[in-house]
């Protein structure tokens, strides 16, 4: 049982790290990030989604972070998650901005289970769970390339994460990936694969989550509109 206490200090942490990112959230969109967060936890104990155990920590690090990136987005278009995992970042982001189409792509079935599970209590249209891995053909929705925006969380080095995401991604679409303190060791690393693919840096921004030491860097990388590579090669 949640006491009213305890929920109420939850929506004013989520309105208050939101407002922080200049981003309003309605108390319709804070009910579903509180139904999402309770699910989180429910499910965290029995597969394992996060090595977070804490609600307000899960509140701060996996529902709050994913806003930090908004104001560097366009306002609709459609979504690929690739690694979704808990689903973050895809559906924190489908919350705040329902107007996206978003696809959440996770390798493991039982966390696919755990995100259509989700949707169905989110009860948001617009955003589909699917088991396989990125440059995965055979496993692939429907929607196989031309995202505006593919979304990396925790799912590999940013030179690794470029070579999987970059065929979902369409000419002049964005790559999101959230980053720590080595972001400038990484792109050093990745400068290579970032010209010969033909992506550039959008956006490259510090932040800082509420109650939570060290700083985070958000990076949007673009591909270019004229570029011909295979991203596969």
């Amino acid at each position: 049982m949640i006491s009213r206490r305890t929920a109420d200090d939850d929506r004013q942490l989520l309105k208050r790290g939101a407002h922080q990112f200049g981003v309003a959230l309605s108390e319709e969109q804070v009910r579903l990030f509180l139904i999402f967060l309770q699910g989180v936890w429910s499910w965290n104990r029995s597969i394992n989604l996060t090595g977070i155990t804490g609600k307000r920590e899960m509140l701060i690090q996996l529902l709050l972070d994913p806003l930090a990136a908004l104001p560097y987005l366009p306002s609709k278009g459609t979504l690929l998650d690739v690694g979704s995992g808990a689903g973050i970042p895809g559906l924190p982001l489908k919350i705040a901005r329902p107007e996206y189409e978003i696809h959440l792509l996770e390798a493991k079935a039982k966390k696919v289970s755990f995100l259509k599970d989700m949707i169905r209590q989110v009860g948001l249209a617009g955003i589909t769970a699917y088991q396989g891995r990125a440059g995965k053909g055979d496993d692939q929705p429907a929607l196989l390339n031309g995202y505006d925006i593919v979304t990396a969380r925790a799912l590999a080095p940013l030179k690794k994460t470029i070579h999987l995401c970059c065929p979902h991604i369409s000419p002049g679409g964005l790559l999101l990936t959230f980053k720590g303190a080595g972001i400038d060791r990484e792109l050093a690393s990745s400068q290579g694969v970032m010209e010969a693919l033909g992506f550039s840096i959008e956006t490259k921004a510090a932040y800082r989550l509420p109650e939570t030491p060290g700083e985070r860097h958000l990076l949007v990388l673009k591909k270019e509109p004229k570029r011909e590579e295979d991203c596969q090669s």
